[in-house]
């Protein structure tokens, strides 16, 4: 179902205006953890930048704003009964109706990804002041075109030291929208399933970002992270390089060294090691269980390029995937598997062999294999898929998501700003058949990809929404009454301004914008990555 959103009349005109116990948040008798939680981060957003506190449900408040779903909340129930456009919400939608003259706002989901999304286009919407709220009267039903909006984190590289910052950022995705956060077990971290060392040694690979964590502290972490998902009514993801392996694999089954492999993975063409693959990425499976989405990537990491797995895509990788697949599905019937394609237009992969994989999987696709996962990166030499490659997919008629790349730029400091690449990564993703396309992954390395998150949880949402419509929410959200300075400020850092008084416009704006914001806006943590990026400009010494 594609996005829509529907505004009352003249509401642009009709403001409501809610101050100090005025508005109470109703639940129903029923509420999940999801809309519990969120009701609480609605009671905490308002208090944080307005002063405001809510008012208790059983009191004589104003207002009451009642959220929830049919099945959690009678209110609710009632409500949805006067009116069409909820029964026939797609999967995951909201709708928001807010009319101060009958004395109850209402946020109604079809899920509760739908509640936690409807209650942060809610807090979107909401203009923050010193001891009062305003609130547009409004009627918006939206649902999302994609049914997968997740976001996968490269756990070790900048996340895992800041725990409670990754608990606080997936509830914050969630409230865009994003219904799913991804991890890799990455096994070549650790000597064994039973280590109880970090890892201490250089490898030689990616040794810039060492693992400081046992492996059962480093899926204590996982568990933790997937409880606050799924608290959020998000699903969970995990991926795994088809022949991943511990440090301590049997030299007898090991690969040689490739691009982006070291030499402990294994050689699916030697007798025992795709049984020993499946017997460890099955131990990993079972202690993160329950997952909703299994990921099964092919290349960097992954792949061998000896004689009997070359090419590599029907060869090599099809010896492992397909007992891998048959596995999981076995233990977790529910669990969607996607195989992905990633990093196949390399050489040592077989060029474009992926086309013959996918030519095969189309004709006689296997009952656990739920889609193609596909590279959504224009930059990258070997992920990049042509039009003609998209066209290839299309054709195929295999359900498809994205690994999207919005994060391999080096060391960019602070906050990436880059419309003209984003809207390469939105007509890329378009170009693909909306009745295959079910959304994906977004790759992130650092913090500093906060917009190009935002903007694909819209466009997942709506996919021809346009980027510059999308920085006017984010700046509205996160610089409240200076949006439209904050605004102007994230053009001017963006890479692909070409302005030749760009220095002294960032100087000015950047100055105007910090006197200007309130508190709140200085005490997230976005407002760092903004400075950092200034800095480049000499801007914040």
């Amino acid at each position: 179902m594609m996005a829509s959103v529907h505004a009352a009349e003249n509401s642009q005109d009709k403001v409501i205006e809610i101050h100090d116990a005025e508005l109470a948040v109703v639940l129903g008798a029923k509420a999940s953890p999801a809309e519990k939680r969120v009701a609480a981060l609605l009671a905490e957003r308002i208090k944080n930048r307005t002063g405001i506190a809510l008012a208790e449900p059983g009191g004589k408040a104003a207002l009451r704003l009642v959220i929830g779903t049919v099945a959690s909340n009678d209110k609710i129930k009632a409500f949805s009964a006067t009116r069409k456009d909820i029964a026939s919400l797609g999967t995951d939608g909201y709708c928001i109706s807010a009319d101060a003259r009958k004395g109850e706002l209402y946020v109604v989901g079809q899920s509760d990804s739908g509640v936690v999304a409807g209650v942060g286009r809610l807090m979107r919407e909401m203009r923050y002041k010193p001891g009062t709220l305003e609130l547009p009267a409004m009627q918006i039903t939206e649902a999302p075109q994609m049914p997968n909006r997740g976001m996968y984190l490269w756990a070790r590289k900048h996340y895992f030291n800041h725990p409670d910052r990754v608990d606080r950022y997936i509830e914050e995705l969630a409230l865009w929208g994003c219904n799913a956060v991804c991890l890799w077990f990455e096994m070549g971290l650790f000597k064994s399933f039973d280590d109880t060392e970090m890892q201490a040694e250089k490898t030689g690979f990616h040794d810039s970002h060492r693992n400081r964590l046992s492996p059962q502290q480093w899926l204590a972490l996982y568990r933790r992270f997937y409880k606050t998902a799924r608290r959020m009514g998000m699903k969970t993801g995990l991926g795994m390089c088809a022949n991943d392996a511990y440090r301590t694999s049997p030299e007898a089954l090991r690969i040689r060294p490739i691009i982006g492999c070291p030499n402990w993975y294994m050689c699916p063409s030697k007798p025992g090691a795709v049984e020993q693959m499946v017997a460890w990425q099955e131990e990993v499976f079972k202690a993160l269980a329950p997952i909703d989405i299994y990921n099964i990537f092919p290349a960097d990491a992954g792949g061998c390029s000896c004689k009997d797995c070359t090419p590599w895509p029907t060869r090599g990788l099809w010896k492992v995937a397909k007992p891998l697949g048959e596995r999981i599905r076995k233990i977790s019937p529910k669990t969607e598997i996607w195989l992905d394609t990633w990093h196949l237009n390399h050489p040592t992969f077989g060029g474009k062999d992926w086309k013959n994989l996918v030519a095969n999987l189309a004709k006689d696709a296997p009952a656990w294999m739920t889609g193609f996962e596909v590279g959504l990166a224009p930059h990258h030499k070997y992920a990049k898929m042509s039009a003609e490659d998209r066209k290839y997919y299309n054709q195929a008629k295999q359900p498809l998501t994205v690994f999207t790349e919005i994060s391999m730029f080096r060391n960019h400091p602070g906050m990436l700003v880059k419309k003209d690449y984003w809207k390469s990564l939105q007509d890329e993703l378009n170009d693909y058949d909306p009745k295959l396309m079910r959304g994906g992954w977004l790759y992130a390395e650092r913090w500093n990809t906060d917009i190009a998150m935002t903007l694909f949880n819209s466009w997942y949402w709506n996919p021809r929404k346009p980027v510059e419509a999308v920085l006017d929410d984010y700046a509205a959200f996160y610089f409240g009454p200076e949006a439209k300075t904050g605004r102007a400020l994230l053009d001017l850092l963006d890479d692909g301004c070409r302005d030749p008084q760009r220095k002294q416009k960032i100087r000015q704006t950047f100055e105007k914008l910090e006197s200007a914001v309130p508190d709140w806006v200085k005490k997230d943590w976005r407002w760092d990555e903004i400075k950092l990026n200034c800095s480049r400009f000499r801007v914040t010494e």
